[in-house]
């Protein structure tokens, strides 16, 4: 049984909805399954590097200049980033690292993401949909990039 809170870190590729009250995560060398929603871990990440969830949209809205699917600075120093799936209300909700990435690619009706380990996983989502997010949180990146300078 898992009993620690889970906070995202680096190696963290992907938060995987099992149900409304438990998670698969996938790291860079590990799958867990966590009894915590998808939600609750962001907001204890965001708690654990300093901010909260509301701070981090507020963040990514001012910065992007959107409201909808917006992808969130987990922590900073290490530019650890996450976009969403869908609307983070939604119960089927996917967060995703944009670090960890290495390669994805349109399927007859989803998207196959592939990470920086290999480990691929199959997204119930648009080609254009998580192209979509994956050049929201690339923006983001740069724009946090540009602000250490």
């Amino acid at each position: 049984m898992y009993t620690e809170k889970y906070e995202i870190n680096s190696s963290t590729c992907a938060l995987i909805p099992n149900n409304d009250f438990s998670t698969r995560i996938i790291e860079t060398y590990n799958i867990i399954n966590v009894p915590y929603s998808v939600s609750n871990i962001i907001d204890y990440s965001c708690a654990y590097y300093g901010s909260s969830f509301k701070g981090r949209l507020c963040g990514s809205k001012s910065a992007l200049g959107s409201k909808y699917k917006l992808p969130i600075i987990i922590e900073e120093s290490r530019e650890m980033i996450f976009f969403p799936t869908t609307s983070y209300e939604s119960d089927t909700c996917a967060w995703i690292s944009l670090n960890n990435i290495s390669n994805y690619k349109r399927e007859e009706n989803h998207v196959k993401v592939i990470f920086q380990n290999n480990t691929s996983i199959d997204l119930n989502i648009s080609y254009e949909s998580f192209e979509n997010q994956v050049l929201r949180a690339t923006k983001l990146l740069l724009i946090l990039k540009s602000r250490k300078k």
